[in-house]
């Protein structure tokens, strides 16, 4: 932390803190250093000990008590502290953060306060619960904007408590008089907004819904309202006027105004609606306008539920796939991966159900875009879509992750083409920690990759991973024989790691007074399809051999000793080159390769 002179360091940088019974420095930032202040909130939140975390809450609290949040105040670290304090089962401080929250008028997301009730509920805390109940009424009054789902969830919760009906009866009457009573005033009649839509005023619309939205009391009230316009709005997808009617709107309610939660949601369920019918007809440009309008007034739609037309609902994973298509027909491969990224790539969740099509629809998705960032050499945007696939994730989807195998191999095949090793890396650890099937010719040659780029550690790590599977035949002779048997098609690096695992095995003989430089030999095997008329491969097995090694550090001594009857070439392994190997790397080896 960079701090002015007038803060105090070992209260701000220390963990133990400031233990003078009177500084002459600052414990609290002074107004006007919000900057700060974030600063070092997000600092102690990146630390994660409790400690810190307490004084953060002591930090946020005694500034803004006495400070309004102004251009620098980050919505993002403050949901972060709570998220954080829940973590750590500091109850009493969420309750204190979220009681100044209400005093500043910044709340924050709904999210985090479903998390709060979910952590009362996971561990118990029945004692907590009129303490909850009273911040949620304070969240509510203040603006805080949460849908029917939402409370219903929040009600089965306290039943999990076991909490008195009365208790239930409170949140019940709060949602009944509170939800939408500071969201929408009573409808203006429907033909003042049929004038909007034949004059084309849509800034006028939007102002119309501003002064209509202070007073609705009934659920009924709202849903005309929002149907009202949102059927306006949708209309315009039958015309071919250029113009996308939904911006001017939006723009008019959440730039010319003091928007809250409520307008921040109408504006992304309705722009949800419009985007439909812009789908439903193909208009592509006209459907990208409407979600960048949308990113632009960092409108989280992508967490909304969506009315779409005759009083449809939509569930959240189709809404994301419908607006990834948009971007995908308009060629923003960005603007797509951009909106599933923003969604966590969620499909079916207990809070966000959805039915097989959309899982369906969401595969189909993700098939197309990971084979345009292939089409244009972007390994690593391709494999953050495979690593989202339905199944792969913590989500509740019940996928065969199997049927994966075919496109991630054509991912790391693509990226050994253009010698992009990090990626094919990573991708081959994703499948084995999934348990997806590798095609082993590919790990095969990532092993040799990395042993040629002197990745020494991974080759072997992935070596033995592979003998795990399967990919190599059982190395004859590699158990305490002496003799190692080592098939010709193997790379020079794979022949080197093969030696090494018959070094360690052999290691008490090789180190012993009784050993003899005749009795370590290895031959190298044939392919069954290799003919002895047909030398030429089977030589260059031979020269990959040699070359093993000498890439052993230090280098190992090969001597030729014969031909056996399978015309397969005999070498014997210099013992004084397989003892220095040893004195040198057997501290490592043995604990890589005794399995």
């Amino acid at each position: 932390l960079d701090l002015p002179r007038k803060y105090c360091r070992y209260y701000f940088m220390t963990s133990r803190g400031c233990t003078r019974a009177r500084c002459r420095f600052c414990h609290v930032p002074e107004q006007g250093d919000e900057k700060i202040c974030m600063a070092i909130l997000r600092t102690y939140i990146k630390i994660k000990e409790p400690g810190l975390l307490k004084r953060a809450v002591q930090i946020f609290v005694r500034y803004y008590r006495g400070v309004i949040p102004g251009v620098d105040f980050a919505s993002q670290v403050l949901n972060d502290l709570l998220v954080a304090l829940l973590k750590n089962c500091l109850l009493q401080e969420v309750f204190w953060i979220l009681n100044v929250t209400v005093e500043i008028k910044t709340l924050p997301t709904t999210d985090v306060l479903l998390k709060v009730f979910e952590q009362v509920a996971s561990l118990n805390l029945r004692d907590a619960v009129p303490t909850l109940i009273r911040t949620f009424r304070k969240l509510v009054d203040a603006g805080m904007f949460l849908e029917l789902d939402h409370f219903d969830y929040i009600v089965k919760l306290l039943h999990q408590l076991q909490v008195s009906s009365w208790e239930i009866s409170i949140v019940l009457n709060i949602k009944s008089r509170y939800v939408f009573k500071e969201l929408f005033a009573y409808l203006y009649p429907l033909p003042s907004s049929q004038h909007c839509k034949e004059k084309r005023d849509w800034t006028k619309l939007g102002t119309l819904y501003l002064n209509a939205r202070t007073g609705c009391e009934c659920f009924e009230d709202f849903q005309k309202l929002f149907l009202s316009i949102a059927e306006i709005l949708t209309k315009d997808s039958e015309s071919d006027r250029p113009e996308v009617p939904f911006c001017d709107f939006a723009d008019a309610v959440m730039k010319n105004s003091q928007p809250n939660e409520a307008d921040r949601l109408f504006i992304g369920r309705t722009g949800i609606s419009v985007m439909y019918s812009y789908h439903e007809v193909l208009q592509w440009m006209k459907g990208r306008k409407v979600l960048d309008k949308l990113h632009e007034l960092q409108i989280p739609f992508t967490l909304m539920k969506g009315l779409i037309g005759s009083g449809r609902s939509a569930s959240r994973c189709q809404i994301v796939n419908k607006a990834a298509e948009i971007f995908l027909n308009c060629g923003s491969l960005d603007g797509a991966t951009r909106v599933l990224r923003e969604s966590e790539w969620t499909t079916n969740a207990p809070l966000w159900p959805c039915d097989k099509m959309d899982i369906l629809n969401r595969l189909n998705l993700l098939h197309t875009l990971v084979h345009k960032y292939l089409s244009k050499s972007l390994y690593r945007q391709a494999f953050e879509v495979l690593q989202n696939f339905p199944g792969l994730q913590k989500h509740s989807d019940i996928v065969d992750v199997s049927q994966y195998s075919c496109l991630f191999n054509k991912l790391i095949n693509a990226c050994f083409e253009n010698k992009s090793l990090g990626v094919s890396s990573s991708a081959v650890d994703f499948m084995l920690s999934k348990k997806i099937a590798i095609d082993f010719i590919l790990l095969r040659r990532l092993i040799t990759a990395l042993g040629r780029s002197s990745l020494w550690s991974k080759a072997r790590t992935y070596y033995k991973t592979a003998l795990s599977l399967g990919c190599y035949p059982q190395l004859q002779g590699n158990s305490y024989h002496k003799l190692l048997k080592i098939p010709s098609y193997l790379s020079e690096v794979e022949m080197l790691l093969a030696i090494e695992i018959f070094l360690v095995s052999n290691a008490s003989y090789i180190q012993s007074p009784m050993a003899t430089s005749q009795t370590l030999q290895i031959i190298l095997k044939r392919c069954e399809d290799q003919t002895v008329q047909d030398n030429s491969v089977y030589q260059m097995a031979v020269e990959r051999l040699i070359l093993a090694a000498r890439l052993s550090d230090p280098k190992l001594l090969l001597k030729h000793m014969t031909m056996n009857v399978n015309m397969e070439e005999v070498y014997s392994l210099e013992l004084s080159s397989a003892l220095k190997w040893l004195q040198e790397n057997m501290k490592w080896a043995e604990e890589v390769w005794l399995f």
